[in-house]
């Protein structure tokens, strides 16, 4: 599929669109609370700021000629007190009972006395002379419910009216961001949803383009991605398939001489032979039936589609010693080695293990160790139970493993190490013996003794 076109939309355009949408409705907000604050001013519902002082202002001549001052002659929400010109305290509307509430009276009369028209922080003063009195009035200036209920219940309408308007504008924020986010979302949807055919490799997906300009170019990146990783795995099946068949077909070819050479070593069995050459024979006839079995093996991964796991059973640890042991013995014939074999508390031992595979791992090291022992040297072999643990360690005669091989010896077609170069080999040997001993759950060391290079096996028991 080619590049996604058509008309798009940038995200940027869909942001500006959200941040158009969040600043039109904040000034609705603001414009029904605007209204709903005029009506509930015009309704008488609440007094606007300067009520009080507007209402004692209209008032004044009948405050200043009245006999007595009553309640019912100061605006609703205010209160007031009467001093005779020395500032003793003559009648009116302050609480008077308390300590506190008689330093608030007196506290009028001095703040009177300062020409200081404020009392506290909403409240104010408002002086009216009277005929050998002092007439002093608080009230505030802030918007107040008429109701008198509401005002006790709600004495800071302004603070209440901010509040309401802070969590409206939240809501907002909150609604208008979800929206946002589940819109996005929708969007972001083909991208996971090409990420998963692609992580699952269903590589035959084709979901189409998005109206989102940025999200239309990362799904034609995946696209590409796509086809790209489609021609790659097609490569990769036909190569593998290939040599699948190459593998297949050499493994059926090896069958030919193998067949030949093993009958033949058969026929000689039928001729006369001294002890050694019966031998020798049954260690030709037992490795060339070793090497048949695995190429039948071979035959059968190649034509599999998956790895090959274990086939775990009780494997009793000295039969697959002694066999080991035998094989050895044939291995360091043609060098003239010595084998120094010792078994240690293993005679009823038993373990979980893939036979075939756990001995062509413990032969993979005892090749390797009969291949770097000079002739007439010894290799060392104990075997012994230890905490747990079946223990195998393989000391051969040779050189010794270098700094390379110590680091990188159990890494696949390793071929570094100078000091252990002298023979033809493969890099092959202890990166089959470190997988197979891993894979039941073990563990390889390779290291260097005095003698030369040291293997250590570990298995659990």
């Amino acid at each position: 599929m080619g590049r996604i076109r058509g008309k798009n939309k940038s995200l940027r355009r869909i942001f500006i669109y959200f941040l158009g949408c969040m600043l039109g409705f904040s000034l609705l907000i603001i414009g029904v609370n605007y209204g709903l604050l005029n009506y509930a001013l015009d309704s008488k519902i609440v007094y606007p700021a300067n009520y009080a002082e507007s209402f004692i202002q209209k008032n004044s001549a009948t405050l200043k000629r009245a006999s007595t001052i009553t309640l019912d002659m100061i605006p609703d929400g205010s209160d007031f007190g009467v001093y005779d010109v020395t500032g003793n305290y003559q009648y009116g509307s302050f609480p008077e009972n308390g300590p506190e509430h008689l330093e608030k009276i007196g506290q009028i009369w001095k703040n009177y006395e300062n020409g200081d028209s404020s009392f506290s922080g909403s409240e104010f003063i408002y002086v009216i002379q009277r005929e050998n009195e002092v007439l002093l009035i608080t009230y505030p200036i802030s918007l107040q419910f008429s109701d008198m209920h509401l005002r006790q219940a709600f004495p800071k309408l302004e603070a209440l009216w901010i509040g309401v308007f802070g969590l409206e504008i939240v809501i907002l924020i909150l609604i208008l961001s979800i929206n946002f986010g589940k819109y996005l979302g929708k969007k972001i949807a083909v991208l996971q949803q090409a990420s998963w055919n692609i992580e699952n490799q269903n590589l035959d997906f084709d979901l189409g383009g998005s109206d989102v300009c940025e999200i239309n170019q990362v799904l034609d990146s995946l696209y590409h991605l796509r086809d790209a990783l489609k021609e790659s795995l097609l490569q990769q099946w036909q190569i593998k398939k290939g040599k699948q068949e190459q593998i297949s077909a050499l493994a059926h070819d090896i069958k030919t001489p193998l067949t030949i050479i093993k009958g033949n070593v058969e026929l000689l069995g039928e001729t006369t032979l001294d002890q050694e050459q019966m031998l020798y024979q049954k260690y030709i006839i037992e490795n060339a039936t070793q090497i048949e079995g695995y190429i039948n093996k071979l035959v059968e991964l190649s034509k599999s589609e998956t790895p090959q796991g274990l086939t775990l059973k009780k494997v009793a640890v000295k039969d697959l010693l002694d066999e080991i042991h035998e094989q050895t013995k044939g291995l360091i014939i043609k060098k003239n080695i010595k084998l120094n074999w010792q078994e240690i508390d293993i005679a009823k031992e038993v373990i979980q293990a893939d036979l075939e595979k756990l001995y062509r791992a413990i032969m993979n090291v005892m090749g390797n160790a009969v291949e770097f022992t000079p002739s007439q040297e010894t290799i060392a072999v104990t075997v012994k139970k230890k905490d747990g643990e079946l223990i195998l360690t393989i000391c051969d005669g040779g050189k010794g493993f270098g700094a390379q091989a110590l680091r990188h010896g159990k890494e696949q077609f390793f071929m570094g190490d100078t000091s252990r170069t002298d023979h033809k080999h493969h890099g092959m040997g202890l990166y089959i013996a470190d997988n197979i001993v891993k894979q039941h759950g073990g563990q390889l060391v390779v290291g260097n003794t005095a003698q030369g290079g040291l293997v250590t096996i570990t298995l659990k028991v």
